[in-house]
């Protein structure tokens, strides 16, 4: 896909770094994304390509006079798919995201609400609006829903991927599986292109940066990061350090010295 919303997204090698700031439409906690309009302002002069935002913060920042690339997260039922494209479109955005949750229970959907197989009916809907209207679509597929973590391996991952992408995304977002080796079959694996999400906060930078390098050694076009940058005591610089091995191609090393 090539159009001015992906242009907005993607730099003209292809990659892109995008801050995930959509946690607050689900946490049960104050996070650090009550300042988000600072941390956004930090993140983009710093580097980043694109925030993924849910409703109300994309609204608030587009109010307050941001003009980057935008993701739209959003949560998606049988019946919403209009109205998410619609709410896309009147917003500005440039591209949605929808998490989809392969052989995942009613139980485990953190709603309890939807099978895994629902979920993956949904997305699929909203693909052929988003097709409708040349919207880039991302799918967050996160095998056997959220709580079932000890459920991931490598394999499980991929296939994961691979479902994402059979049902319409343009690009897939998924759990980097700790090795080059592994994930490049991810990637393989994948009919589009796939970023890398952060995952829970880590606490060496360096581990953060080397996880990143590997990636994009591996085949990502990029990152979808939250906690390890805006809960980061230095968002400026782990912003800068990370658009440095995404788009300068640097070292985690190297990179690692614009956080010191």
């Amino acid at each position: 896909m090539e159009n001015i919303r992906v242009n907005r997204l993607f730099r003209k090698n292809h990659r892109s770094f995008v801050v995930a700031m959509d946690h607050p439409r689900v946490f049960d906690v104050i996070t650090d994304l009550q300042y988000i309009l600072k941390i956004s302002n930090q993140v983009i002069e710093a580097g980043a390509d694109a925030l993924l935002t849910p409703y109300g913060a994309t609204n608030y920042l587009v109010k307050n006079g941001l003009k980057n690339g935008f993701w739209l997260s959003v949560d998606i039922d049988a019946y919403s798919s209009k109205s998410i494209v619609e709410s896309c479109l009147m917003l500005g955005a440039d591209g949605i995201k929808v998490e989809v949750y392969p052989w995942c229970t009613k139980e485990d959907d953190y709603l309890k609400k939807y099978t895994g197989n629902e979920s993956i009916v949904n997305a699929a809907n909203l693909a052929t609006e988003c097709r409708k209207w040349n919207i880039p679509l991302m799918v967050e597929s996160i095998p056997f829903g959220w709580p079932k973590a000890d459920n991931r391996n490598p394999e499980i991952i991929a296939a994961a991927a691979r479902v994402a992408s059979e049902l319409g995304a343009d690009y897939v977002k998924t759990f980097y599986t700790g090795d080059k080796d592994s994930f490049s079959k991810v990637v393989q694996n994948s009919l589009v292109p796939v970023l890398v999400l952060g995952g829970p906060k880590i606490d060496s930078d360096l581990e953060v940066l080397q996880m990143v390098r590997d990636a994009i050694d591996a085949g990502a076009v990029g990152i979808t990061m939250g906690r390890n940058i805006w809960g980061h005591p230095n968002v400026v610089g782990m912003s800068a350090a990370l658009t440095n091995i995404i788009h300068d191609d640097a070292s985690a090393e190297t990179a690692y010295r614009l956080i010191q």
